[in-house]
């Protein structure tokens, strides 16, 4: 019962958010009531859903976890100025409309990129409807559109060093079309160098000689080391010339790895296996 001299609150409109009505974001009641006392308004509500009262939803909103497509809701909201209670009013109803596919997350995969390198889009797409997702990427390089299609891989053939690559993505269920999502900005980075000749196999007189020739897509220079190799072995930083002077003592299988380092500090390396075979002692003259 209202106090004497206070009046009750009259609402004024009460609708459902969001419009159209779908299941991406929170489901929420907007009500506005009016007190000619300018007490501060609260709201008690009830959702309904296909007629029928969802016990326990009394808040101003909705899980929309509890909602599918197709399913027909209004809320009742009742005004409330601390003393009294106000009279009720009902929404319109409103109809759970397809919800757009999400892109929660979008990422290129490797992290790491170099010029020439084939990259692939790692994209986290949920439905709330459960249809069937088709995503259209957008490939920018420099902040410039260069390709777009449903590919989910991209060949950087004719990016240079310092570059950017960004991926967007646009979700579709075939009925709508969610919100586009771009990934990080990757840099392109530094190609490394590529041995291209293959090691020397043979082993002369217990001596050993092999040049390890490497090419670098951006011409930087290249210096060579050994990161493993038997005793003796040695290699020329500048030229890659590789010698081994083998003692007889070194017979059997060695493992050799040499690296290739361009002045960017990137590396390729080659790994290959000798066998040093053991020299018989030669026989006695006349015997």
């Amino acid at each position: 019962m209202a106090s004497p001299g206070n009046h009750p609150p009259v609402i004024r409109t009460v609708t459902i958010q969001p419009v159209p009505l779908t299941l991406t974001g929170p489901v929420s009641a907007h009500a506005e009531a009016q007190d000619v006392d300018r007490n501060p308004l609260r709201f008690r509500y009830q959702w309904t859903i296909n007629g029928d009262a969802v016990a326990g939803q009394e808040g101003e909103q909705l899980p929309a976890a509890l909602l599918k497509r197709g399913d027909r809701v209004t809320v009742q909201a009742w005004p409330h100025d601390g003393i009294v209670e106000g009279a009720s009013m009902t929404s319109e109803q409103v109809v759970v409309a397809n919800s757009p596919p999400v892109v929660a997350a979008l990422e290129i995969d490797p992290p790491s990129v170099f010029p020439g390198m084939r990259v692939q889009v790692r994209a986290n797409l949920s439905d709330v409807d459960g249809d069937t997702i088709h995503a259209l990427y957008r490939w920018w390089r420099n902040g410039k559109l260069i390709h777009e299609g449903d590919d989910p891989e991209f060949e950087t053939a004719g990016f240079v060093r310092g570059d950017t690559l960004v991926v967007e993505a646009v979700p579709s269920d075939g009925a709508s079309t969610g919100v586009a999502i771009r990934s990080a900005a990757i840099p392109v980075g530094n190609t490394p160098p590529k041995i291209v000749s293959s090691p020397a196999t043979a082993i002369v007189n217990n001596r050993y000689d092999y040049r390890v020739q490497a090419t670098d897509a951006e011409s930087d220079a290249i210096t060579f080391s050994l990161e493993a190799a038997p005793s003796g072995m040695q290699i020329d930083a500048q030229t890659g010339v590789v010698t081994w002077a083998a003692a007889s003592s070194q017979a059997g299988a060695h493992k050799v790895r040499i690296l290739a380092k361009d002045s960017q500090g990137a590396v390729a390396f080659q790994e290959f296996e000798l066998n040093l075979t053991a020299v018989a002692p030669a026989a006695p003259a006349g015997a």
